[in-house]
């Protein structure tokens, strides 16, 4: 973890230079503002971990940038500082959110203290979002189908829930692995319980231990406090392990006596604790064949599959096609504030295409349709130009706009490989992680 970034938003020149040397002394990263001018833009762009405010500025004044900075993120932590103090300023500042209020001059040792405190909340507040993240994952929806390979699928699930043992759920890219995940997890007894999800291959290699089972103040460089693991997240609930085949071997002995014994040891600590966690993993990856290229290990593999889940390919049953893609074209159209329908035409030719890509290229297929469409009909046309239509050949850009072109190339490269995260982070060019991050923006956009 990097050393806490604190902005110093003040326009005595002097007094900010003498701050940032004392605070970079105390071991904090330091970027000084003279007004408010580009304080919003870098607070967009990396937010620091605090901020410490002059209400005196010129141009735009400390408590409007205060009243912005806490409208554009609640959780910044803002600690004013100013040398015209007042009770009624103070009161002021405080209800508009500023972390503290301190009066020129202070001495540095109360600064420090302050700053510390206020780095130590904003830390806490982004782990307890992530952990929210982890635990409510994505909106929880049914599995759609009535064909008999799904009905197969839903009699399985309900069959397995009520057990204890760990589940593994294979099944090719796009195809809703989580979906039955959660259907497993909330037939269970566990269904009041949380449930966590992990994306295995999101993680640096370096940082999985710490994510799954947590880490103590000091046991690295950096680790300036405890951290709760998503293990201890899960506590009687599910853990749901998705591309457990991206795992790092090295850290496959240590979730095997997790899940052996549930017992978990944060990074760090002597202490053992015990934990109930049902794990359910899934996987598009062959883990036999992992198991041969070393890649895997064997007993991990009995382990995690004592009960095992084979989600079906969309191509084998394309009678689903008819009500997933009225539910995906209903629930995009709908967001824009339109109404669409599917024309007959139109929804034999998505029957025909063999989508590689499975559920999730259906999905995205009709968030595009959603769109792009004129009307209130799809017709045969629009899937032929919106769909099946490939890129431009000659190479002709659809845009200048930088984030735009970002968007439509992860598109592509998802989409050419069949929504194989680890297959487009290559063609892209760029880590795992950061492509799972892009992702996870796009979505919330």
């Amino acid at each position: 973890m990097n050393a806490p970034e604190v902005l110093v938003v003040d326009d005595d020149a002097t007094l900010a230079k003498v701050l940032c040397r004392e605070l970079q002394a105390g071991g904090y990263r330091v970027e000084a503002f003279g007004s408010s001018t580009g304080v919003l833009e870098r607070i967009g762009r990396d937010p620091p971990q605090a901020v410490l405010l002059d209400l005196r500025l010129p141009g735009q004044g400390g408590m409007e940038l205060l009243a912005a900075i806490r409208a554009r993120d609640p959780d910044q932590q803002v600690v004013v500082f100013t040398g015209h103090g007042s009770v009624t300023l103070a009161v002021e500042a405080m209800r508009m959110g500023a972390f503290d209020f301190l009066v020129k001059p202070v001495q540095l040792d109360v600064l420090e203290q302050t700053l510390n405190r206020a780095v130590q909340t904003y830390v806490l507040l982004q782990d307890n979002r992530r952990l929210r993240r982890a635990v409510q994952g994505s909106d929880s929806q049914p599995m759609r189908g009535s064909s008999p390979a799904m009905a197969d699928l839903q009699a399985l699930v309900q069959r397995i829930a009520p057990s204890p043992g760990p589940v593994l759920v294979q099944g090719e890219h796009g195809t809703g692995k989580e979906l039955v995940a959660r259907s497993i997890h909330e037939s269970s007894a566990r269904r009041d319980q949380p449930f966590v999800v992990v994306n295995c291959g999101a993680i640096p290699a370096m940082l999985v231990e710490s994510e799954l089972f947590g880490h103590e103040r000091g046991a690295f460089t950096g680790a300036d406090r405890r951290r709760t693991g998503l293990f201890e997240a899960a506590d009687g609930g599910t853990l749901f392990l998705d591309e457990i085949g991206e795992l790092p071997i090295a850290v496959q002995p240590v979730l095997l006596r997790a899940l052996q014994f549930g017992e978990i040891r944060s990074v760090g600590s002597e202490r053992v604790r015990r934990v109930d966690v049902r794990v359910v993993a899934a996987t598009n990856r062959d883990l036999l064949a992992r198991i041969k290229e070393q890649q895997f290990r064997e007993d991990l593999y009995y382990r995690i599959a004592a009960l095992v889940v084979e989600v079906p390919p969309l191509r084998i049953r394309p009678e689903d096609i008819d009500d997933l893609s009225a539910h995906f074209l209903n629930r995009s159209a709908t967001r824009m504030g339109r109404r669409l329908s599917l024309d007959p035409a139109a929804l034999a030719r998505l029957k025909d295409h063999d989508w590689p890509g499975n559920v999730r290229e259906l999905e995205n297929a009709c968030e595009r349709l959603a769109v792009m469409c004129v009307g209130t009909e799809v017709k045969v046309a629009d899937i032929e130009r919106f769909v099946m239509r490939r890129p431009d050949a000659e190479g002709h850009l659809p845009t200048l706009d930088l984030a735009r072109l970002e968007s439509i190339a992860i598109h592509e490269a998802m989409a050419r490989h069949s929504g194989d995260k680890p297959a487009a982070a290559r063609a892209l060019g760029v880590s795992l992680s950061t492509l799972y991050n892009k992702l996870e923006r796009l979505q919330s956009r």
